[in-house]
C-alpha cells in the first residue's frame, strides 16, 4: 500500500491548528468551488449570482402556494381562539404563523402581508393581558392577510393594503398604550413607521 493510499480523504479528516494547550479544526473551503473568483481581489463572479436568481425565479411559482399554506396555518390558530378565547396560550398559537409569516411574506412577494403580520405579531407580544383584546382586530389582521394572497397583492402600494395595514398598525398602538400605561414608553419607539396613505379619488 503506498503512502498516498494510506492517506485518508480530506473531508474525514480535515487539517488542525495545534497550539500549547489545544488544536482547532480548519473546516475545508469547499465555498471555494462554488463561488468563482474574478481576478479583482473580493470580486465574485456575477454568474453565479445570476444562477442563483435564475435558481429564485424556477421557485416563483411555488410560493402563492407556500403562503396559502401560511394562511391556513394562521387561520386554523384563529379557530382555536374562536373556540376557546383568548389566553396566553392562544395568542401563542397565533403568534407562531404570524411570526412565520412576518418572516417570509416579503420574500415571496407579499410585502403588505407581512406588514400585517408585523402589527399582529407586536399586538400578541406586547399585550399584558391578552384576553383583553378585541377578536375583532384579531379577525381584521388574518382576513386581511389572507384576502392579500388570495387576490396575489404583491405591490407594496396597493392602496387599500396600504390602508388596511397602517389603520390596524394605529389601532394596535392604541390598544398597546391604553393598556401598557407608562410601560408603553419603552416600545413606543418600535412601532412601524407611517405611511402617506393615497388620497381618495372624488
Amino acid at each position: 500500500m503506498t503512502q498516498q493510499s494510506q492517506q485518508p480523504p480530506q473531508d474525514q479528516n480535515p487539517p488542525e491548528k495545534r497550539f500549547d494547550d489545544h488544536s482547532v479544526i480548519v473546516p475545508p473551503h469547499k465555498l471555494r468551488s462554488v463561488v468563482k473568483q474574478t481576478r479583482e481581489p473580493g470580486h465574485i463572479d456575477m454568474s453565479v449570482v445570476a444562477k442563483a436568481e435564475a435558481a429564485l425565479g424556477e421557485l416563483k411559482s411555488e410560493f402563492g402556494a407556500w403562503m396559502m399554506d401560511e394562511c391556513n396555518r394562521i387561520d386554523a390558530a384563529r379557530q382555536i381562539i374562536r373556540e376557546k378565547g383568548l389566553s396566553r396560550s392562544s395568542a401563542d398559537g397565533l403568534f407562531m404563523p404570524a411570526h412565520d409569516i412576518k418572516g417570509g411574506a416579503a420574500t415571496l412577494g407579499y410585502p403588505l402581508a407581512e406588514r400585517l403580520a408585523t402589527s399582529l405579531c407586536r399586538l400578541l407580544r406586547h399585550a399584558p393581558d391578552p384576553s383583553k383584546i378585541s377578536p375583532a382586530i384579531i379577525d381584521h389582521h388574518v382576513d386581511a392577510i389572507r384576502a392579500l394572497v388570495r387576490e396575489e397583492v404583491h405591490d407594496p402600494l396597493n392602496p387599500y393594503g396600504l390602508e388596511i395595514s397602517e389603520r390596524l398598525a394605529v389601532m394596535v398602538e392604541h390598544f398597546l398604550a391604553a393598556e401598557m400605561k407608562d410601560g408603553y414608553a419603552a416600545i413606543a419607539g418600535d412601532a412601524a413607521p407611517r405611511i402617506a396613505l393615497p388620497e381618495k379619488k372624488q
